[in-house]
C-alpha cells in the first residue's frame, strides 16, 4: 500500500457503513436550512446593492467592480443555491427513515482511474469551449492581460521591454495597468512574479495560450484524485468524490476559461499536495521544488497561506530530515524571488505592507460577501459536505485537519487586506486553496454516508453535481459572457481602428481604464493612450505621431459600456488632428 499511513477504517467510516443503519438526518436538515437561509440573505443583499451607488457601474467610481459584479450576478446565483438546499431539506424531512442499502463500491482501481481521466478530459473541453464562447478570448482584467504582456517579452528573449525613445515622454499615458516602468533603463515589465507569464509564453509560442488554463484545470483534477487516494488508500470512492466535486465547481470551470493565474496556483498547490501526501515515496521531496515555482507564479502569498499548516505539521511530527530539506529549498527559492522583485521592481512600486491594515472596517462587509461567493460558485453539493466535514474535522487524519486550517488561514488572512478582489468569478483569492476545501468536503461525505446511509448520500451527491452542470454552470456562463462581451467588443473596435493612436478617457465609461493596452515593444497599431493622464505638453507630441482618433463616451455607450448620460456627447477633439 502506498501513500500516507493507513487510516483506521473504523475512523474513516465509508467502508464500515455498508451494513450499518444510518443515524438521524437531523444535523443535515439543519445544515441545509442554514445554507439556504444564508444564500437567501445574500440574494436579497445583492438586490439591495443594485439600488445603491456602490453597486452601480458609474464611471466616477473605478473601484467598485466587486460590488457591481455581486449585485449583477449573485441575486440569481445564490437563489439557485437556496432553492437547491430547500429541496434537500424537504426531501430529508419527508424521508426520515434511514437507508440500509450498501454503497455501490467500485471494484478496480483501473476503473476509477479511467473515470477520473474522462472527467479531466471533460473539464478541459468545457474550459476550452468557454474560453471562446464565454470569455471571447479576451483578458478582461489587467491582471489577466499582464501575463500575456510579460509572455511576449519573454518570447523576445528579454525580461524587460525597452520603450522606444519617441514614446518615452508619453509613457505615463500609454502604460497599461500593473506594468512597472523602470526609468533608469526606459523599460517596462509586468509588476508580478514571472512563472505564470513564462507558462503563457510557452503556449503563446505555438498560438495555444488559450489552452493553458484548461490544461491546468485538468491537471488539478488528476492531482486532487491522486492526493485523495493517498489520504484514503482503502476508500477508492473518496478520491472519485473529490474529483467530481472539483470538476463540477462553477468557479473552477469558469476561472479555467480566463487568463487569470489562479488556475496555475491551484494546479501547483494540488500537485504539491499529491507529492506531500505520500511521505514514504521519493517524490515527496519534489514538493518544495513545486512550492518554489508556486511562490513565483504571480503573488507569493497564495502558496504561502496554502502551505503553512502542512509545513508546521512536519515540525510537530519531528520529521527533522524532511524539515531540513524543505527549509533549505524554500529558503533558497524565496531568496531568489525576493532578489528578482528587488532588482526588477519599479522605484514607485508600493511595498506589500501598504496593502494591509490591522483594522479594516470594510472587511466586515466584504468577507461575508466573499463567503457567499464561495458558497454560490462551488458545486452545489460542496457547501453542505464541507460544513459536515468541519463538524468532524478533529476526528480526521492530520493532513485533512491541516487542509481545513489552510482554508481558514487563506480566508482569514484577507480580513487584514486593504482591497476587495475587484473583478473575478467566485472568490478568486481563495482559488489556490480549493483542493483543501474539497478534501474537507470529502470528510463530510463520509459523515453524510453515516448519517443518512449510502443510498441517499449518493442520491444527494449525484443530484448536486447534475444540478451544478445543468443549471448552475449555464447560468454562470451566461452572466460572465454578458459582462465580458462589451469590453471585448470595445477592444475589437480599438484594434480595428486604422489610425496610429486611439485616445480613451477612463472617466467616460465604467471600468474602462484597463482598455489602455499596448504591445510591450509598441510594434502593433494603434497605440492606445489615456486622455485622463494627458498633460498640455503631451498634446503636441501626440499630434506628431500620426493620425489619431478619440473613442468618445457616446461610442463606448453604443458598444454597451456604462457611461454617464450627461457626458455622452461631452467629449470634443482634445488633440489637433484627432477625429471621431
Amino acid at each position: 500500500m502506498h501513500g500516507t499511513r493507513a487510516i483506521d477504517p473504523a475512523k474513516i467510516g465509508l467502508g464500515q457503513t455498508t451494513n450499518a443503519t444510518a443515524s438521524s438526518a437531523k444535523p443535515i436538515i439543519w445544515t441545509a436550512i442554514a445554507i439556504a437561509v444564508l444564500a437567501m440573505i445574500g440574494s436579497v443583499f445583492g438586490l439591495w446593492l443594485r439600488t445603491q451607488w456602490v453597486g452601480l457601474p458609474d464611471p466616477r467610481d473605478w473601484f467598485n467592480a466587486f460590488y457591481v459584479v455581486f449585485a449583477r450576478d449573485e441575486p440569481l446565483g445564490l437563489l439557485t443555491v437556496a432553492l437547491f438546499y430547500i429541496g434537500v431539506a424537504l426531501f430529508l424531512i419527508s424521508r426520515r427513515r434511514s437507508e440500509k442499502s450498501p454503497a455501490q463500491q467500485i471494484t478496480t482501481l483501473r476503473h476509477v482511474r479511467l473515470q477520473v481521466f474522462l472527467i479531466a478530459a471533460l473539464v478541459f473541453a468545457i474550459a476550452v469551449i468557454g474560453t471562446t464562447a464565454v470569455c471571447h478570448d479576451y483578458a478582461l482584467s489587467a491582471d489577466e492581460y499582464m501575463a500575456d504582456f510579460q509572455a511576449r517579452i519573454f518570447l523576445h528573449g528579454k525580461i524587460t521591454a525597452e520603450v522606444p525613445a519617441e514614446w518615452v515622454p508619453l509613457v505615463h499615458t500609454i502604460k497599461p495597468t500593473f506594468a512597472d516602468y523602470l526609468p533608469g533603463t526606459h523599460s517596462w515589465k509586468s509588476t508580478y512574479l514571472p512563472v505564470y507569464a513564462a507558462m503563457r509564453a510557452v503556449f503563446q509560442s505555438i498560438s495555444l495560450q488559450s489552452f493553458l488554463n484548461p490544461l491546468l484545470d485538468a491537471v488539478s483534477v488528476v492531482a486532487l484524485f491522486g492526493a485523495a487516494r493517498n489520504i484514503w488508500p482503502t476508500q477508492r470512492q473518496n478520491a472519485l468524490v473529490a474529483a467530481v466535486l472539483l470538476a463540477s465547481s462553477c468557479q473552477f470551470l469558469v476561472m479555467g476559461m480566463t487568463s487569470y493565474s489562479m488556475p496555475a496556483h491551484l494546479a501547483l498547490n494540488t500537485i504539491w499536495l499529491w507529492l506531500y501526501s505520500a511521505p514514504d515515496r521519493r517524490r515527496y521531496y519534489l514538493a518544495p521544488f513545486v512550492g518554489v515555482l508556486a511562490i513565483g507564479l504571480h503573488q507569493p502569498i497564495v502558496h504561502a497561506l496554502f502551505v503553512a499548516p502542512f509545513l508546521l505539521r512536519i515540525v510537530l511530527q519531528r520529521r527533522w530530515r524532511a524539515f531540513l530539506i524543505f527549509s533549505l529549498i524554500y529558503f533558497a527559492g524565496c531568496a531568489g524571488w525576493f532578489a528578482w522583485r528587488v532588482h526588477y521592481s519599479s522605484p514607485s512600486a508600493h511595498p506589500t505592507a501598504s496593502f494591509f491594515r490591522l483594522l479594516n472596517p470594510s472587511m466586515l462587509v466584504i468577507q461575508p460577501m466573499d463567503l457567499l461567493l464561495l458558497i454560490g460558485w462551488s458545486s452545489l453539493a460542496t457547501p453542505l459536505l464541507a460544513a459536515l466535514g468541519l463538524r468532524r474535522i478533529f476526528q480526521e487524519c492530520p493532513i485533512v485537519r491541516d487542509a481545513a486550517v489552510s482554508c481558514l488561514l487563506t480566508f482569514g488572512f484577507y480580513v487584514f487586506f486593504y482591497f476587495d478582489q475587484g473583478n473575478g468569478w467566485g472568490y478568486r483569492y481563495f482559488h489556490g486553496t480549493l483542493a483543501c476545501f474539497i478534501l474537507v468536503a470529502v470528510a463530510g461525505w463520509e459523515s453524510l454516508v453515516k448519517l443518512v446511509g449510502p443510498l441517499r448520500a449518493k442520491q444527494f451527491l449525484v443530484t448536486g453535481i447534475a444540478a451544478s452542470l445543468v443549471v448552475q454552470l449555464p447560468l454562470r456562463c451566461f452572466q460572465v459572457e454578458a459582462f465580458i462581451r462589451p469590453f471585448a467588443q470595445t477592444s475589437e473596435v480599438i484594434r480595428a481602428s486604422k489610425v496610429e493612436i486611439v485616445g480613451i478617457n477612463p472617466l467616460d465609461a465604467w471600468y474602462s481604464a484597463d482598455l489602455v493596452r499596448n504591445d510591450p515593444f509598441l510594434e502593433n497599431r494603434p497605440i492606445v493612450a489615456s486622455l485622463l493622464m494627458l498633460r498640455p505638453e503631451d498634446v503636441d507630441i501626440l499630434s506628431q505621431r500620426g493620425k489619431a482618433r478619440v473613442i468618445t463616451a457616446k461610442n463606448l455607450g453604443q458598444i454597451g459600456l456604462a457611461t454617464k448620460k450627461e457626458d455622452s456627447a461631452r467629449r470634443d477633439l482634445l488633440i489637433p488632428g484627432l477625429r471621431h
